[in-house]
């Protein structure tokens, strides 16, 4: 069996992306400490250009943190959308996690060209307050580096989204035991618990 490679791909060029930037620098440690191998295209190499180049190599797992624009649209570095319709990259037998808001549409809509062995994401718009506690951006980390660890360790995909909802739902009880806690902070990893689409 060949070797399993996450590929991780993360901008970062505002509050939101330094944020979800965070993730993957979780998601690197926590790979490595696990033993998988690992390719990061990071800021400044988080292109389309890169990321298509990437791809070539065939990882067995794709995370991206970045944003979607309107449609969907995954965006790079640069702000613009990582390929066009023009240079759908052939994703056949790789899976793709985005933690982009609505990520999930547009890499559905194009799911005929590019074969994804499997796309998680979110349909609609993540929250991420700006001013959640250490507590919860600890478990935000936590959950939204989750899966695509998982995947790549080569875990069953039922048993990733089972284990991602549970999860999620011990965690959003842990800060729903704290009446002090905001609402957005509890709203966020209830909706990453409900909002994860695996197709």
């Amino acid at each position: 069996m060949m070797q399993s490679v996450l590929l991780i791909f993360a901008t970062c060029y505002d509050d939101v992306t330094r944020r979800t930037y965070s993730i993957a620098q979780r998601l690197l440690l926590k790979a490595k400490q696990s033993g998988i191998a690992t390719l990061t295209l990071f800021e400044a190499a988080a292109t389309g250009t890169e990321l298509l180049s990437a791809t070539a190599s065939r990882p067995t797992v794709i995370a991206i943190y970045s944003h979607g624009d309107l449609d969907g649209a995954i965006l790079a570095q640069d702000q613009q959308p990582c390929w066009t319709k023009q240079t759908v990259p052939d994703l056949s037998g790789i899976m793709l996690f985005a933690h982009a808001c609505r990520g999930i549409r547009w890499l559905r809509d194009q799911a005929e060209h590019h074969k994804a062995r499997l796309l998680v994401g979110y349909e609609g718009d993540l929250f991420t307050p700006a001013n959640g506690s250490a507590q919860f951006w600890e478990i935000y980390q936590e959950v939204h580096s989750f899966v695509p660890q998982h995947l790549t360790a080569r875990a069953d995909d039922a048993w990733v989204r089972s284990e991602f909802y549970e999860l999620c739902t011990k965690r959003f009880h842990e800060l729903n035991l704290d009446q002090t806690r905001p609402l957005m902070e509890i709203v966020a990893i209830q909706q990453s618990r409900d909002g994860l689409v695996f197709v």
